[in-house]
């Protein structure tokens, strides 16, 4: 039987815990867990996340006691799934959360179809209600195709066993702490044999969200838009 193991880097997210936490224990189908990685935050997202939590298997519960940013940590626990094909893992940030009480039965389904490898759904901006995701053409490069495969994104665990960590590093084997979304994405969209867009809204994503002060919006921005040129431009590792 599959599970959907969903996976959260979080950092000071603690006023969004409540929204995504409930959002996983109002799932109608309960094949699943939730693991939630304390990303050195400031705030008290640990303890928060911990008390939410609390008495419930669903959830794991992890504090870093070193920065690792989020795509390495969404890899870190993906990897002890890899050699799983019943394992479903699916991403979630900590200060987004699930707007749909059937994700994971439509996940479950789709998976159903033991070709298909990555998966992905519509989502909703929480300003305004946009929505950029929608079918990838069959046979289409997804690094050289406009970025249509963002949230809810999901895998079939071992996919990702036939990936180098080399994708998501840089030149100087540096892991990327931002453009996560197509660090992490595009090289699984590139080897997965079949794709499949689930046109359902099952993610809030927080557009505004803050989690620190020390960067203004623009830098982050800047930084975004250069990992993900340097990506692209550089295709997938073998």
């Amino acid at each position: 039987m599959k599970k959907v193991i969903f996976v959260s880097p979080m950092y000071n997210a603690a006023s969004h815990l409540p929204d995504l936490i409930e959002s996983m224990k109002e799932q109608t189908n309960v094949n699943w867990k939730h693991v939630l990685i304390d990303d050195m935050s400031t705030d008290d997202s640990f303890d928060v996340a911990c008390e939410l939590t609390r008495n419930d298997d669903h959830f794991q519960i992890i504090k870093n006691k070193e920065k690792r940013w989020a795509l390495k940590n969404v890899i870190n626990v993906a990897r002890e799934y890899q050699n799983d094909p019943n394992v479903i893992i699916a991403n979630i940030d900590g200060d987004d959360s699930l707007c749909n009480e059937n994700t994971v039965e439509l996940l479950l389904n789709a998976y159903k179809d033991n070709k298909v490898e990555t998966a992905w759904t519509a989502h909703s901006w929480d300003i305004n209600g946009m929505n950029i995701s929608r079918e990838l053409p069959v046979g289409i490069n997804p690094y050289e195709f406009s970025w249509c495969s963002s949230h809810l994104k999901t895998w079939r665990a071992d996919t990702l066993s036939k990936i180098s960590d080399a994708n998501f590093k840089d030149l100087d084997g540096k892991w990327f702490k931002r453009g996560y979304d197509q660090a992490l994405y595009l090289p699984l969209l590139n080897v997965s044999n079949k794709r499949k867009f689930i046109n359902e809204i099952c993610y809030l994503y927080r557009i505004n969200s803050r989690s620190t002060a020390s960067e203004n919006q623009s830098q982050i921005i800047k930084k975004q838009l250069k990992t993900v040129k340097y990506i692209r431009a550089r295709g997938f590792v073998k």
